[in-house]
């Protein structure tokens, strides 16, 4: 499916089951230029946020995936029933760089396990742990995760060294050709 416009976008986040209400709006975040941002009201209590962030990842193209989803208890709609930007809650876009999607299978795994792990709703292979908010916990759950999928052992200091996918990547490559 090409998703070309924030009108599919939204689209495939209000098939979601939990949600009952959905609005994707371009804000500007400097160096990153514009980028999507997903309100959404789910239709009772236990919203799984992370579910729905792989959900977005798994339906939509990485460059049309919402930077951040941002839960609100209702959308606020002008006199033409449009989402008012003004009235809704401005997302936490802080360490957001240039999307810039997996190259090969293993960059993708490693992408969505970043992801997970730190509950954004995509990782780019750019996107730095530390900026993202990660801390020591979350780089353990990362290498724990890692390592099995991969068959190579990591630590969770090797991560504080290849913060990005890119450079757990190149690390991963190294481990591999000497025996890990």
């Amino acid at each position: 499916m090409a998703v070309t416009a924030i009108q599919d976008v939204r689209d495939v986040l209000a098939a979601y089951p939990e949600l009952s209400d959905v609005a994707v709006l371009t804000h500007v975040q400097e160096p990153v230029g514009e980028v999507l941002v997903a309100y959404v009201v789910p239709s009772g209590p236990g919203l799984d946020v992370a579910a729905l962030h792989k959900h977005a990842r798994e339906t939509l193209p990485g460059s049309a995936v919402p930077a951040a989803i941002m839960v609100v208890d209702a959308i606020p709609v002008n006199s033409e029933g449009t989402p008012e930007p003004q009235a809704l809650p401005a997302p936490d876009l802080r360490g957001l760089l240039p999307y810039r999607s997996p190259d090969t299978p293993r960059q993708e795994a490693l992408c969505t396990i970043f992801a997970e792990v730190l509950a954004r709703t995509r990782c780019g292979v750019d996107d730095d742990f530390f900026i993202m908010g990660g801390e020591s916990i979350d780089a353990m759950l990362i290498a724990s995760r890692v390592g099995p999928a991969f068959g190579l052992e990591i630590s969770m200091n090797e991560l504080f060294d290849a913060p990005t996918v890119a450079e757990l990547d190149q690390l991963l490559d190294r481990l591999s050709t000497t025996g890990g």
